[in-house]
């Protein structure tokens, strides 16, 4: 197997278009072409749907390309090493993660990580699954999602918290709402967002009689800005909250019984990563088995 029918093959997996990637490759259509399907019989696979316009990877070519991104990536690393000079630039591991874990916990997570690579791109991802397998990011920090918490994905948990049922309060300190209220302004997530779908699957029954939805988008932070404001109620992560709470800014509705746990899982696929994203999972693991976690519960746990 050729390296550069990888390399092609990634262009390829970018542009989704034979003439375009050629071009981008600087070599000819038929023999971009050739290279491709030499690279498929290398394999044993179609990598490649060819039906589709534009062109779509095959669930095989989706996993391959991850293979091939770190396939490449090693082998550009391994060549600077053995040469002793430094590359012209190093691929910063990709870290994906939705807006409710970008800030503060994403950041405390770099903080301890950041020797363990040379640089960390945080992405957005509304799509993990498909983030991960088609190569776009090297590791995925989110809640717990059933469909990667099987092969071919690993994952470990890096701590745990709580949603809680939160509402603002007046100059006076005391809450803008109350779980005895027939109905409560709800400040909801969009449906395809991360949160909404944990929060679904768990939302105590006696809530959702009471919830009148007022507003809607899938950003963690507008719902805590919103709840500030007194504009309704939000199920808020006490990982992004800790500092309303202390300060009584923001106060849960009932946090024996309106919370919902969550925990914080790292995932990847199982294909080797890039060296520095190994790394970074490397160490996670080696601070994991001595017992760390990034979170700790906030709250005892009801009784």
């Amino acid at each position: 197997m050729d390296i550069k029918w990888l390399e092609d093959y990634l262009v390829l997996c970018e542009l989704r278009n034979f003439s375009r990637a050629a071009e981008a490759r600087h070599i000819t259509q038929p023999a971009f072409g050739r290279h491709i399907r030499a690279l498929e019989a290398a394999v044993g696979q179609q990598l490649v749907d060819r039906s589709t316009h534009p062109l779509s990877l095959t669930p095989a070519g989706r996993q391959f390309r991850t293979l091939a991104r770190n396939l490449t990536e090693q082998m550009s690393e391994g060549l600077a090493r053995l040469q002793q000079t430094p590359r012209a630039s190093f691929k910063p591991v990709r870290v994906a993660a939705p807006h409710s874990l970008t800030t503060p916990t994403l950041l405390d997570l770099l903080e301890l990580v950041e020797e363990s690579a040379s640089a960390i791109d945080i992405l957005r991802v509304d799509f993990a699954v498909e983030a991960l397998t088609e190569g776009e990011c090297d590791l995925l920090l989110s809640f717990d999602i059933l469909s990667l918490m099987q092969p071919p994905f690993l994952n470990f948990c890096l701590g745990q918290g709580d949603f809680l049922l939160v509402g603002g309060t007046d100059e006076q300190g005391q809450p803008l709402f109350t779980p005895e209220a027939d109905t409560l302004p709800y400040l909801r997530y969009s449906a395809d967002s991360f949160s909404a779908k944990l929060i679904e699957r768990q939302m105590p029954v006696p809530a959702l009689s009471q919830l009148q939805p007022v507003f809607e988008t899938s950003m963690c932070q507008l719902h805590k800005d919103m709840a500030l404001r007194g504009k309704g109620v939000a199920w808020l992560p006490d990982c992004l909250i800790g500092d309303e709470l202390s300060r009584g800014t923001l106060v849960p509705l009932n946090p024996d019984s309106l919370r919902i746990p969550y925990q914080i899982r790292l995932y990847r696929h199982e294909a080797t990563l890039s060296p520095a994203a190994e790394r970074l999972w490397q160490t996670l693991s080696q601070r994991l088995a001595s017992g760390w976690q990034l979170l700790q519960p906030r709250h005892p746990p009801a009784e």
